[in-house]
């Protein structure tokens, strides 16, 4: 980090802006703002015009990134911004917000104002490009770090790759099943429930295990008639499974899904077991070895990827958003010594 007076001293440079009032003018995270100011958009044309794009098509120019030049208590600090060029509009791009630059009769004084100031902060940066890697907030720049770091409760590496074997195992024994029934699906996934709810099962049968648990949107599922034949299922299966609903999330999420059992068909003769929302890991493995026991034939195609995660030698984005992922802050000394950041990304210059 950079104190303020380190900076108006060796650089003369003093940011206008504070990094509260850029936090309280941009939009939310899933919200648009447009600005349709066109001395605004000439000014962010004419800071584009002093770097190559690093990624270019017949569509769009991206710039990443320049910087914003802002203080934050008695500190200097920098806010990296991705510019998108994209049909005639601008696109401005930081701390998870965007922001759309076009022409108009509208005037921001604001965002005018940190563009003049990154302009001018170009000048500087040129000439003294290790700035960017020391005025950039740990709570800010992106890196990584292994899950466990972060997690609790970590499987132990014996435990992992003794389920590893199992599984394995139970690959090479090539267990294959066809044609099922509805009766035969429920039961596989009771089977699946019963392992990780445990007493909450009791007293359940199958099917109302699946209400309990399931998406719910199960495109007539359980509305099949005859539930022991296989030539019903069969057919539901081919006309009325696809209707944009979940029928084999057998466990449902709020985000994104939750964990899948599909039943087998000619080309995969075995049911395929997958999670997407990893809060449901550990259920996932127990899933896993419920079918095992049972000898069901099954594939889970993302068992190592699991185990690796529940394990803690899955990478964590830091300060970005992905599949796991974390955001820092100020203070938490215990992940910094452990966090690998990015280097700050730098344009080249024309």
């Amino acid at each position: 980090m950079i104190k303020l007076t380190k900076i108006k001293e060796l650089y003369n440079f003093e940011p206008g802006y504070a990094f509260w009032q850029l936090r309280q003018e941009l939009p939310q995270r899933h919200d648009a703002r447009i600005l349709k100011d066109s001395r605004l958009y000439d000014a962010v044309s004419e800071l584009t015009s002093k770097a190559y794009p690093t990624e270019e098509t017949v569509h769009e120019k991206r710039w990443h990134c320049f910087y914003l030049p802002l203080k934050r208590n008695s500190y200097f600090i920098l806010i990296p911004m991705t510019i998108i060029l994209y049909d005639k509009r601008f696109f401005l791009s930081f701390l998870h917000s965007q922001v759309e630059v076009c022409k108009g009769a509208e005037k921001n004084d604001f965002y005018m104002g940190l563009i003049e100031q990154s302009q001018k902060f170009c000048r500087l940066l040129r000439k003294n490009p290790e700035i960017a890697g020391e005025a950039v907030p740990n709570d800010i720049k992106t890196g990584r770090i292994l899950g466990k770091y972060v997690m609790e409760d970590l499987l132990p590496s014996e435990k992992k790759e003794k389920i590893l074997k199992l599984y394995r195992e139970h690959l090479k024994k090539d267990e294959r099943t066809h044609d099922i029934s509805l009766n035969n699906y429920l039961k596989t996934a009771a089977l699946c429930y019963n392992a990780c709810f445990g007493r909450k099962t009791s007293g359940m049968n199958a099917k109302q295990m699946y209400r309990k648990w399931a998406d719910g949107r199960d495109c007539g599922l359980l509305e099949i008639k005859d539930k022991k034949s296989k030539e019903a299922f069969d057919y539901w299966l081919n006309h009325e499974s696809h209707c944009g609903g979940h029928p084999f999330e057998i466990v449902f999420s709020w985000h994104g899904h939750g964990i899948h059992l599909r039943p087998p068909h000619p080309k995969k003769p075995y049911f395929t077991l997958s999670v997407t929302d990893y809060m449901y890991a550990p259920l996932f493995l127990q899933m896993v070895k419920a079918l095992i026991r049972n000898g069901i034939a099954f594939k889970a195609h993302e068992i190592e990827t699991v185990l690796d995660y529940l394990s803690g030698e899955t990478y964590f984005t830091v300060n970005d958003y992905d599949k796991h992922y974390i955001f820092y802050a100020e203070g938490s000394r215990k992940l910094l010594r452990h966090i690998e950041w990015d280097a700050p990304q730098m344009l080249r210059w024309k």
